[in-house]
């Protein structure tokens, strides 16, 4: 209960501007929310956007955070995961309007042979790191960031603690994100 007092403390402070939670806060989010815009999103940039509009969000929304409702890490995260669908549901309304225009004649916008090759370049790395995680952590992954499972949920389908699920995913994320970051400085 003293981490949900300390978490509540820090989400005020944050709304009220504070600067020390401020980065408090962005240290304790901000990797683990570009993490998983790069798994999402598949693109730097994108994750980056990511970053600051979940950063955004939260500061919007700090008042409506309920720390009885679970842990700070849990909302946070559960924001910056609804903003990537959010995006990726842009993307595919992009693509269908473009694929309309494109049946019209109209002039297609696909992407180049250079950004087509850093896009898969990227996707076959996001897979290498994948494959890389032990069963129990990918699958605890799957479950929450694209089956869009909660810890709970997650530890109730793979017949776990609630704990040990979230350990996974956050062990998941992290290696995930230390694979693609070495393979991005190269």
């Amino acid at each position: 209960m003293a981490e949900n007092a300390a978490d509540h403390d820090l989400i005020r402070g944050f709304s009220r501007r504070d600067p020390r939670a401020a980065e408090d806060l962005y240290r304790r989010f901000a990797s683990r929310i570009f993490g998983l815009g790069l798994v999402m999103l598949g693109s730097p940039t994108q994750a980056e956007d990511l970053v600051q509009d979940t950063f955004v969000k939260v500061w919007r929304k700090a008042d409506s955070y309920e720390p009885g409702r679970g842990s700070l890490d849990t909302w946070v995260l559960l924001i910056a995961r609804r903003l990537a669908l959010d995006t990726i549901r842009r993307r595919v309304l992009e693509a269908r309007i473009l694929a309309t225009h494109h049946e019209a004649g109209e002039v297609s916008e696909e992407p180049g042979p250079e950004q087509q090759a850093e896009t898969s370049d990227l996707a076959a790395r996001a897979r290498q790191a994948m494959s890389g995680l032990s069963p129990g952590q990918r699958a605890a992954l799957e479950l929450a960031y694209f089956g869009g499972k909660t810890s709970t949920e997650v530890a109730e389908l793979e017949g776990i603690p609630v704990g040990t699920a979230k350990t996974r995913i956050r062990t998941a994320l992290i290696r995930l994100r230390e694979a693609l970051e070495v393979e991005h400085e190269m």
